[in-house]
């Protein structure tokens, strides 16, 4: 799934952080879903290709993905992370692709307020920003 940092317009797509290069406000379509106007939230270069993050009205969401010549290659799904996420509210997939299970377990710990060890939550938060990088979330403990 693509994610766009709310805040910095950041995207996370294919594995890859993009900066924007672009945040200019357009009108870019219409919604396949509810036929409003789409307009572009930020534009982003990934390779040989344009991607425009868009909404429309009822804030749905899409990826445009453009060549350079600005001909449409497809639309994919978009999803916007707002704020950080709590470790309980992450998907346990997500969270065993980068920390290990005794990492896993002592952020739950810490953020329940149980004994935890400390180690495990330093090693875990060292892993935060490839966590992000990875899945477009950024994590609060």
């Amino acid at each position: 799934m693509n994610h766009l940092d709310k805040e910095r317009c950041v995207l996370f797509c294919d594995g890859k952080r993009l900066d924007p290069a672009s945040i200019q406000k357009n009108m870019v379509g219409f919604c396949s879903r509810c036929q409003a106007e789409m307009e572009s939230i930020a534009y982003h270069i990934c390779e040989q290709n344009w991607l425009v993050s868009a909404k429309c009205e009822r804030e749905h969401l899409v990826l445009m993905r453009y060549d350079m010549d600005w001909n449409w290659l497809g639309d994919e799904d978009l999803e916007i992370s707002a704020e950080a996420e709590s470790i309980p509210y992450l998907p346990r997939e997500k969270l065993e692709a980068v920390f290990t299970p005794a990492e896993i377990r002592d952020m739950l710990a810490y953020e329940r307020g149980q004994p935890y060890t400390r180690q495990n939550l330093y090693r875990a938060r060292a892993k935060f920003d490839r966590f992000e990088r990875l899945f477009g979330i950024k994590i609060k403990v």
